[in-house]
């Protein structure tokens, strides 16, 4: 036994635990490669789905801010009318001419109109409330103006909504630059035959990708990609 001991060959022997060690790394090498190419996958089809996200807000946003603006020039114009009628009315009313006040109280203002200047009239000079179109007053509804300021409240936080959707998207394109410079490392390290280049890239490219499913850990899906989208 002494005789097989003493006959291997120690140059031979250290170029098969030469060749052993550069097996094991390019597995590893490989399976990392693998994993970087899974991780890149993912970043990169967050990033789509977000842009289809950022897209739908953006117009959805623009729809719910014009009908806002509609909204409030629709609230202004009545407003105007009401206001209108009621100067036509007080003017009425002041010259005496109780036949025309009574006529366009009747006939040509609203209900909510009508109820806001019968608050008013009943209110004593000394309130000081010179129309009926005040705060104080309950039967004077500000509703519309209300539905207009949401409904461009609403159209913000789609804008909002864009906004953080498209910030989140550019992070996952520049996760993918990084993880395609792993993906670099690894490749030249499955080419290069000398083994500390070899671990050398490696474990710089291995460093990469950590740092890389670190960041996705924290970003999360904010895509929201379920199992229905991917198969």
């Amino acid at each position: 036994m002494a005789a097989d001991e003493a006959s291997v060959d120690p140059a031979q022997a250290e170029e098969e635990r030469r060749q052993r060690t550069l097996d094991r790394t390019e597995i590893v090498i490989a399976i990392l490669l693998g994993i970087a190419a899974i991780l890149t996958a993912w970043s990169t089809f967050q990033s789509a789905q977000l842009g289809g996200a950022v897209t739908a807000a953006y117009s959805e946003g623009i729809r719910l801010s014009d009908t806002a603006s509609q909204a409030y020039n629709d609230a202004s114009a009545t407003d105007i009318a009401d206001e209108a009628l009621f100067l036509e009315f007080a003017k009425a009313s002041n010259a005496g001419d109780e036949s025309t006040a009574d006529y366009i109280y009747s006939s040509l203002m609203t209900e909510d109109l009508a109820a806001a200047i019968d608050w008013w009239i009943e209110q004593p000079d000394s309130a000081g409330y010179d129309t009926p179109f005040t705060e104080d007053n309950p039967a004077w509804s500000t509703a519309a103006f209300d539905d207009a300021a949401a409904l461009d409240e609403d159209a913000q936080a789609k804008f909002d909504e864009a906004t953080l959707k498209d910030g989140l998207g550019s992070d996952f394109d520049v996760l993918s630059i990084i993880i395609a410079i792993s993906l670099f490392l690894f490749g030249v390290a499955s080419l290069v035959r000398q083994e500390r280049i070899k671990i050398g890239l490696g474990a710089v490219g291995a460093v990469i990708l950590v740092y890389s499913a670190i960041r996705l850990v924290q970003l999360g899906n904010p895509a929201g990609v379920t199992l229905d989208l991917l198969f």
